[in-house]
């Protein structure tokens, strides 16, 4: 029998990611904004959240913030014996909302793809995207991992949930607090640029496409993300030539 697959959330990682998947399976989708159906129509089916909801495989592609409270909400309704997998940015979080509020008969995992729609526009292949296993039975765990590294290309990284969140602290907490305010400071209107400002102001205009809520989840759920800026901040105020330490 077909594996069937569903994306909850059609925002522009949702997107992405189910267009990659739906050229390998059938893929549905789900949001809670109707007007999101018409970019799925070339690729993918529109369905209701509890046809969604019964796949044997179910990715969240949905705002960290509204996470747990959707698990609370569906974990009834969702099919014992499918896998559901978060695609946030953080981990520890998930996971522990995944083992409170899920049935023992519906499964986990969590991954993070570590691309999104601007850094893999040319590529998906090579890319790279985190794997943790969660509750999860092995033959269901490997399948997800033939899925991701044989299927679509990309390479599989085995961290803890833990190690991921601290990682994600310097790669993702701190280079949005960089490039948002490198944007707030107007770099972009500068008429002349050197090329390590032109970098900078490149990472700028990636970071200032992803949303300021995602920005505000980092650091409301990573528990190293204020760690990381802390030090961040002790360090730059030590470096300067004006400093008093």
């Amino acid at each position: 029998m077909e594996v069937e697959f569903s994306i909850i959330g059609a925002g522009r990682f949702g997107l992405f990611w189910g267009e990659h998947l739906s050229r390998k399976f059938r893929v549905s989708f789900y949001d809670v904004n109707p007007s999101r159906e018409k970019y799925v129509s070339n690729f993918g089916n529109w369905a209701p959240l509890k046809e969604c909801l019964n796949k044997d495989f179910i990715f969240l592609t949905i705002p960290i913030r509204r996470m747990e409270d959707f698990i609370k909400e569906n974990s009834s309704r969702i099919k014992p014996d499918s896998v559901i997998i978060d695609c946030a940015s953080v981990k520890l979080a998930v996971q522990k909302w995944f083992t409170r509020h899920l049935p023992t008969e519906v499964y986990f995992a969590s991954c993070h793809p570590l691309f999104g729609p601007d850094s893999a526009k040319l590529e998906l292949q090579g890319q790279k995207i985190t794997l943790q296993p969660g509750r999860i039975p092995y033959h269901k765990y490997l399948f997800l991992v033939q899925l991701m590294s044989e299927k679509l290309k990309l390479e599989v990284l085995s961290i803890t949930a833990d190690e991921h969140d601290r990682l994600m602290a310097f790669n993702l907490s701190l280079i949005h607090h960089l490039g948002r305010t490198f944007n707030d400071l107007h770099i972009y209107k500068l008429s002349l640029m050197m090329a390590g400002l032109k970098k900078i102001s490149e990472i700028s205009d990636v970071v200032m496409n992803d949303s300021t809520e995602l920005f505000h989840d980092f650091y409301r759920f990573n528990p190293y993300a204020i760690k990381v800026e802390k030090r961040f901040l002790e360090i730059f105020r030590n470096l300067s030539p004006t400093s008093t330490t």
